[in-house]
C-alpha cells in the first residue's frame, strides 16, 4: 500500500531471506567467505553459527545462487528427520538413484550415495551438504553425520557438509558424546549482529535497492532503530516495515523518531520491548537535558536548525560559518554588527582569518569594521520560494508544494545547508538565502555572486546589492539545488559501475586532466587511488575527507567544470 508513496519498485523490508537484497557487513561478508572454504577444495565440515534473525538463511541462498558449474549442492531444510530419511533427502537432492518402492535399508542407502559420489568425483566435481537449523538434529542424524564424512578417497573428502543453526547448536557439539563429531569440524564461525553504521547502511542499502530514498528514515531514528533491535536484521526489517506502514497512514515523508518508537511498541516481543525501554528511557532524558542545555547557552537558537544538523549525510563539510545576524551576541559593543564567519580549513582545526567572504570598510582610522549601515532597501519584498530557483533550472508550470530534503524533480534533487559565501560560491549553484530584518524571517533567491556585490531575483526583476549588506542579513542558512547526474546519493568505497566512472570523470576534469588519455580508460571499480583523489578534492574543498562522494561532494564537483543546462553563480571555464 505504501509502495507508490514512497516511490518503492519492491518491498524494501520483506522478511523473506531475499538473497538479492542481501547487505553485506563486516561479519556476514567474513560469514560467506567460511561458506565458500567449506565449499572448496580443502574444504571439510564448516560450522557457521548465529542468533535468530541475523541472516543465515539469506547467506545459505546466497551461496546456492552463487554460479558455480563444477558444484552439487544438497540443502536440508527439515532436520526433524529419521536417520533413514535423513540419508533418502540427501540422495534425492543429489539425484542419487535407488528404487524407494523396494524398501531400501539404511545401507542400501548409503552405498547408493557413495555410488554416487564416486561418480561425480571422477568428472571432477564437488559435492555440498548444507543442513539449516542444524540445533535441532538428533543425536542418530548427528552420528550418522559423522560417518558420511568417512566417504572419501585416498586424498579427498568425496562430501563437503556444512552445518548452520543457533547458539544452541554450539552447545550440542560441545556434548561429551559428540566430541568425535565436533573435532573432524575445521572451521567454526560466529555471526554477529550489526552495530550502529552496519545498522544504518544496511537499511539504505535496502531502500535504495528498493528504488527509495536512502534518507527516508531519519538518522535519530535510525540509532533508536539499533537499540530496540540489537541489530538483528529479521527485527530491523519488522520495525521498518510497520513505520512505513504508518508513515503511509500518516502521510509522513520521512519517518522519524515518534513513527519508529510506534512501530517498535507495535512490533517487538515483549520481553525485548522492556529492556531496550530501560535503556532508551535514560538516554532520551540525556538528550532532552542537553537540548535545554543548549537553549539556555544561545536563546536564539531555532528548532529548524537543530533539525538540519541532525538530517545531515555522511558527506559533511568540514567548514563551521557562523554568517552574521542581529542577534545580540553578535553585536559589537557599538552597536554595529560584525560578520563572523569562521572557515575552519581541515579537520585539524586550522583556521583561516583571512577569509574573502569578510566584506570590510575603512572607518577613517585605520581600523577595518564591518559594513553595518548599508541600506536594506536592496533586498527584495516578498519570501522566495523553491518554484522560483527550480525556474532558473529549466522548470517551469505549477508551484511546486513540497520542501527542499523531498524534492524529486527528474534528476533534480535540493540540499538544506548552512555556510559561509565561500561554500556557496564552491557549490556554484543557485541558492535561496535565508535573512533576517525587522525582526522576521524570510528567502531571497541569490543568482549571481562576485567579490563586491550579489545578484538577487524578485518578482520585480533583478537587483544588485552589496555583498557586505547581504551578509549583514544572512543567517548563515540556504538551499541549493543540484543535479544528480551520478544517478546515486552516496558513491562510497567499494562501489563498482556507472557512477565510478562519473566519479572519475568529475575529478579529472575538476584537476584540468583528459580523462580519456591521462587517467586511460575510466574504470568501474572504487579503488585506493579513486580514494585518494577524492579525498584531496575533499579536503580542498573544505569537506571532509571521508572518501564517500555524498550530495555535497557532488555538487562541488559539479560546480568545478562547466555543466552544460546547469545554471551557476560564477561562469566556469571548460
Amino acid at each position: 500500500m505504501y509502495l507508490r508513496y514512497y516511490g518503492f519498485k519492491d518491498y524494501p523490508f520483506s522478511v523473506t531471506p531475499d538473497p538479492a537484497f542481501l547487505y553485506l557487513s563486516a561479519s556476514h561478508r567474513e560469514a560467506l567467505g567460511h561458506l565458500l572454504y567449506g565449499t572448496g577444495e580443502h574444504g571439510g565440515f564448516v560450522a557457521l553459527i548465529g542468533e535468530v534473525g541475523t541472516g543465515k538463511t539469506t547467506l545459505i541462498r546466497a551461496l546456492v545462487d552463487n554460479d558455480t558449474p563444477d558444484l552439487d549442492i544438497a540443502l536440508c531444510w527439515n532436520p526433524h528427520l529419521e536417520v533413514k530419511e535423513f540419508v533418502a533427502t540427501i540422495c534425492d537432492e543429489l539425484g542419487a538413484s535407488y528404487d524407494p518402492q523396494a524398501g531400501n535399508s539404511l545401507k542400501n542407502l548409503v552405498d547408493c550415495l557413495n555410488r554416487h559420489l564416486l561418480a561425480t568425483h571422477a568428472d571432477n566435481r564437488r559435492t555440498v551438504l548444507i543442513i539449516d537449523e542444524a540445533q535441532n538434529l538428533s543425536s542418530g542424524v548427528l552420528e550418522q553425520l559423522r560417518l558420511l564424512t568417512n566417504l572419501e578417497t585416498h586424498k579427498h573428502k568425496l562430501m563437503r557438509i556444512i552445518l548452520v543453526g543457533q547458539p544452541e547448536l554450539d552447545d550440542l557439539l560441545s556434548r561429551h558424546d559428540l566430541r568425535q563429531l565436533a573435532q573432524r569440524i575445521t572451521a567454526r564461525f560466529w555471526l554477529k549482529p550489526l552495530d550502529t553504521p552496519e545498522t544504518r547502511a544496511y537499511v539504505q542499502h535496502r531502500l535504495k535497492l528498493a528504488g527509495g530514498s536512502q534518507h527516508l528514515f531519519t538518522p535519530l531514528s535510525l540509532l533508536w532503530l539499533r537499540l530496540c533491535t540489537k541489530g538483528i536484521p529479521r527485527l530491523i526489517n519488522m520495525v521498518c516495515e510497520r513505520a512505513l506502514m504508518g508513515g503511509y497512514a500518516h502521510a509522513k515523508s520521512r519517518i522519524g523518531l515518534g513513527m519508529l518508537l510506534r512501530a517498535s511498541s507495535e512490533t517487538l516481543p515483549r520481553r525485548r520491548k522492556r529492556r531496550w525501554v530501560r535503556v532508551a528511557v535514560p538516554a532520551l532524558a540525556l538528550v532532552l537535558v542537553a537540548a535545554v542545555g543548549v537553549l539556555v547557552w544561545y536563546p536564539g537558537i531555532q528548532l529548524s536548525r537543530a533539525a538540519e544538523w541532525i538530517h545531515r549525510d555522511n558527506d559533511t563539510p568540514v567548514d563551521t560559518d557562523v554568517a552574521a545576524s542581529p542577534d545580540a551576541e553578535n553585536q559589537s559593543p557599538s552597536g554595529e554588527g560584525t560578520p563572523a564567519e569562521v572557515d575552519i580549513a581541515d579537520a585539524d582545526g586550522a583556521i583561516d582569518s583571512a577569509s574573502p567572504d569578510t566584506d570590510v570598510v575603512s572607518d577613517g582610522a585605520g581600523t577595518a569594521t564591518a559594513d553595518a549601515t548599508a541600506p536594506a532597501g536592496g533586498i527584495p519584498p516578498g519570501d522566495a520560494d523553491i518554484s522560483q530557483l527550480l525556474r532558473l533550472w529549466g522548470v517551469f508550470g505549477s508551484q511546486v508544494q513540497t520542501n527542499c530534503g523531498a524534492l524529486r524533480v527528474g534528476d533534480l534533487r535540493c540540499l538544506s545547508d548552512r555556510g559561509s559565501f565561500a561554500m556557496v560560491e564552491r557549490y556554484n549553484r543557485p541558492a535561496l538565502f535565508t535573512i533576517q530584518r525587522d525582526g522576521k524571517r524570510q528567502k531571497v533567491l541569490l543568482s549571481s555572486l562576485d567579490k563586491d556585490s550579489a545578484t538577487l531575483v524578485g518578482g520585480d526583476g533583478t537587483r544588485r546589492v552589496p555583498r557586505a549588506e547581504l551578509a549583514r542579513l544572512w543567517t548563515g542558512q540556504f538551499e541549493v539545488v543540484w543535479r544528480s547526474d551520478s544517478g546515486v546519493s552516496l558513491i562510497q568505497p567499494g562501489a563498482v559501475g556507472d557512477a565510478v566512472v562519473w566519479l572519475r570523470r568529475r575529478l579529472a576534469r575538476a584537476d584540468g586532466k583528459n580523462p580519456n588519455t591521462d587517467l586511460g580508460p575510466p574504470s568501474p571499480v572504487y579503488d585506493d587511488r579513486l580514494e585518494a583523489e577524492l579525498k584531496h578534492f575533499q579536503l580542498v574543498h573544505g569537506l571532509e575527507p571521508d572518501g564517500m562522494a555524498g550530495p555535497r561532494t557532488q555538487m562541488m564537483l559539479n560546480g568545478a567544470v562547466a555543466t552544460p543546462g546547469s545554471p551557476a553563480l560564477k561562469t566556469v571555464e571548460e
